[in-house]
């Protein structure tokens, strides 16, 4: 029998001597009054329904063959449990009642799997990491409806994931700052405090997460807080400072009207979480010391300077009994000031390559005694359809270099740099090896996770759709000479004039037929996929979407780099392109607002708008 997919993979699994058939009737016997446990059980019990009889839940230990919830105060690791499945029934033990809930989320996948029989076989697993979260962007175009965030919270409480943050800059309804968001379609604080009920009844830790330095450019571009800024983009540019932003980046760390400003900002939204921790972000505030701050700078130094300020903002979120998470970019342009950050502040040590020093950065934190965790990322941002082996990669090396120096905690990241155009069923399989590498990094991550995955996050038990994500997540290697520093060629190429060749030389031309070839076969797997369920369906179409826009892209590029050479075929080509971006356009808007509200939709919906017109262009234009 092959081995059962479960994700994230025991530790330990062994095979014993027969089945437990499901009887007729059976309970569910909880040995504890824990609310999620509750919940989750109720969950379990709906799935063993479906597969035979009637059952119950019961806070008396079961008479018949039915399944056991123990807590065990001889367990080794708080979160860790012990799953014996015999002929006679099935007994899961635990120190704690969150290792009981993590152990009735591997009997539901054994459940949805195994159906009637279940093999006889022992479990005993435990997380490497204590910590293990799902970083998602919410500020840089998409922001999701509330019922996508739960779905997703659902999701990452089956993968035994317990720390979930939403990336905020201006996307939270400050009502004393309600020209923030005037560009987006915002969080509530009711929407967030709902967020946080689901985590708590999933143990998930649901951390506030706000940028509180650098990432400020969507509030100070506005005319009232412009002042508040370290730097204006033009002064930066006659000075021959390389800028990243038309608009101001940084708050001014010496400027008291900021200062309060950033305490109006925590005591507004930090109320809405139960959690005991703020990650107050300050990363990539490159322009720290170069503005109005620079004669402090001199004097005391930036890394000064930067410390004072995270100190500043930890006092902050201290009213508020919180203690603090940063990321940690910034510290580590001046090491020697890592042992005066707050004493109870952790870094997050972020990065997004299979090269990025973990093993080096997690050493000079470990040498501090600072707590720190490693943050590697999906790869999906700035993508069309992944980077699934960089993402892989990344992953690994951050889980190794963190069991290595001590890490506190696995924080997977999703960003939507440029728009978020990238749809979620590209993140989803990254975002489900990452729960899987922090939980077990030494098991083989590649089958039977993928069969996992498709079989309870895709609602597909065949396993196509996991490894056909996989395997869209792959042409950026197939396509391109180079690489690309955090991003994807097929990203690049939709978005370049016709008229540029910056991406263009980059491409592998000769693979494009042959991989529009193989873009065709995705097509037919994800039309013959059944649909099980209403999320799966979107899964399914999304991923129809990216194929069809990534298609759409080799095929543009094709023209681009070879239309002077089918003069006969020229027109007919553009008037088709012409045709399927504007289905490709109506489709992205349904798509985007299945699952997310308004925001900045037409942002990113400008570069379809771009395309058509090249395109009309190159139609109407007649020939010279």
């Amino acid at each position: 029998m092959p081995p059962l997919p479960l994700i994230p993979p025991p530790r330990r699994i062994s095979r014993g001597a027969g089945q437990w058939v499901l009887p007729a009737a059976g309970s569910i016997f909880i040995g504890c009054d824990d609310e999620p446990l509750t919940l989750a059980a109720r969950s379990l019990q709906q799935l063993l329904e479906r597969g035979a009889g009637k059952w119950r839940l019961s806070h008396t230990p079961p008479t018949r063959r039915g399944i056991t919830l123990r807590l065990d105060p001889d367990g080794e690791h708080e979160q860790g449990y012990r799953i014996d499945i015999r002929p006679e029934g099935v007994i899961a033990r635990a120190k704690t009642s969150q290792g009981l809930f993590y152990a009735v989320q591997t009997l539901r996948q054994i459940a949805r799997h195994c159906r009637r029989a279940w093999p006889c076989l022992r479990i005993i697993d435990q997380p490497d990491f204590s910590r293990r979260g799902f970083y998602h962007d919410v500020s840089r175009g998409k922001v999701p409806k509330v019922q996508t965030i739960l779905w997703l919270v659902d999701k990452l409480a089956e993968l035994k994931i317990n720390e979930f943050q939403l990336y905020i800059e201006n996307v939270f309804e400050f009502r004393r700052h309600p020209d923030f968001y005037f560009d987006t379609t915002p969080l509530t604080a009711a929407e967030i405090r709902r967020i946080d009920a689901a985590c708590r009844q999933r143990y998930i830790d649901f951390v506030p997460s706000l940028s509180s330095l650098g990432h400020f450019e969507k509030i100070l571009r506005l005319p009232r807080y412009r002042h508040l800024a370290e730097a204006e983009p033009a002064d930066l540019k006659k000075r021959g400072i390389n800028v990243g932003s038309e608009h101001p980046w940084s708050l001014c760390v010496t400027d008291p009207e900021a200062k309060k400003l950033i305490s109006d900002m925590y005591d507004e939204f930090l109320p809405n979480f139960s959690s005991p921790i703020f990650n107050i972000c300050c990363d990539e505030s490159y322009d720290l010391g170069l503005g109005r701050s620079r004669v402090a700078a001199r004097e005391k130094g930036a890394g000064r300077l930067y410390v004072d300020w995270v100190k500043y903002c930890a006092a902050a979120a201290a009213k508020h009994a919180k203690r603090v998470q940063l990321w940690g970019d910034i510290i580590l342009h001046h090491p020697r000031l890592i042992d005066e950050l707050p004493s109870n502040a952790t870094v997050l040590e972020w990065g997004y390559g299979a090269e990025h020093p973990f093993l080096e950065h997690g050493r000079l934190f470990a040498a501090a005694g600072r707590p720190f965790y490693v943050c590697p990322g999906t790869s999906c941002w700035n993508s069309l359809g992944g980077r699934t082996a960089n993402a892989l990669a990344n992953m690994r090396v951050a889980a190794r270099a963190g069991l290595q120096h001590g890490a506190t905690g696995y924080l997977n990241t999703d960003w939507g740099d440029n728009g978020h155009q990238q749809m979620l069923a590209v993140s989803l399989l990254p975002m489900a090896c990452g729960a899987s590498i922090s939980w077990n990094h030494r098991q083989p991550h590649d089958w039977p996770i993928r069969n996992a995955v498709s079989e309870y996050l895709f609602d597909d038990p065949g396993g196509k759709i996991a490894r056909l994500t996989a395997d869209i997540g792959l042409v950026y290697q197939r396509i391109n000479r180079d690489r690309l520093s955090n991003s994807s060629l097929d990203f690049h190429l939709f978005r370049e004039p016709w008229d540029q060749t910056t991406y263009l030389t980059r491409a592998r031309l000769n693979q494009f037929t042959g991989e529009i070839a193989r873009l065709n076969r995705y097509l037919a797997v994800l039309e013959r996929a059944p649909f099980h369920s209403r999320s799966q369906a979107l899964i399914v179409d999304e991923l129809s979407f990216t194929v069809r826009l990534i298609r759409h892209t080799l095929r543009r590029t094709i023209l681009r780099a070879q239309g002077d050479q089918l003069p006969d075929k020229f027109q007919s080509e553009v008037v088709s392109l012409m045709n399927d971006i504007g289905k490709l356009k109506r489709e992205f808007r349904a798509l985007w607002r299945m699952r997310n509200k308004e925001s900045r939709l037409a942002d990113v919906m400008a570069h379809f708008d771009r395309r058509a017109a090249e395109y009309r262009h190159l139609v109407y234009t007649p020939a010279s």
